[in-house]
């Protein structure tokens, strides 16, 4: 497959998963919606929850790092930005509570999570900040469910209070990648 067929294919992928969330808001971004109601799936085992949640993190940076690199509108930029500060924060504070839990923190990337940076490094700058806000568009969603399963389900200690006191950011980045798209 050629780089511009699999841009093509990750692009149209995010437009479509940017297109269900705007047809959806209310039911995601609702200020009555708790961690525990956003859990659609089992939680995860602490070792697990963690890994997800520093690639979770890892990639929040790596992607942003190319946005101020490659972005072209200066509120793209600030909100990459946000998003580099409020991710290193969220990852020393992920690191203690897994040191806490006697967790080890892997930071590998999933493959998704690989390919939609190299997909975004080799975008067409006139494309790059819709497909750069529609990836945090998505990784936020993915954060946000596994944040909130984890705060509902997961055992007590220290990754648990990580996931409940870090599940509004989210929520927070996630209105503001919305509104970026749609100004």
């Amino acid at each position: 497959m050629t780089p511009k067929l699999t841009l093509a294919i990750i692009l149209l992928t995010w437009s479509t998963a940017a297109y269900a969330q705007e047809s959806q808001p209310a039911q995601q971004l609702t200020p009555a919606t708790t961690p525990g109601q956003a859990a659609t799936t089992l939680a995860l085992d602490p070792a697990e929850f963690a890994k997800e949640a520093a690639a979770a993190n890892a990639f929040e940076i790596l992607s942003s790092e190319v946005a101020l690199r490659r972005g072209q509108s200066p509120e793209v930029k600030a909100f990459a930005q946000t998003m580099i500060n409020d991710h290193r924060r969220a990852q020393m504070d992920l690191q203690n509570a897994a040191k806490s839990d006697n967790v080890s923190l892997p930071e590998d990337l999933s493959m998704e999570q690989k390919q939609t940076l190299l997909a975004l490094e080799q975008a067409e700058v006139s494309q790059f900040d819709s497909a750069y806000l529609s990836a945090q568009m998505k990784a936020h969603d993915q954060a946000i469910q596994l944040l909130g399963s984890y705060s509902a389900d997961g055992p007590p200690g220290g990754l648990k209070t990580y996931a409940t006191a870090h599940y509004p950011a989210l929520r927070t980045h996630m209105v503001r990648a919305q509104s970026l798209t749609s100004p």
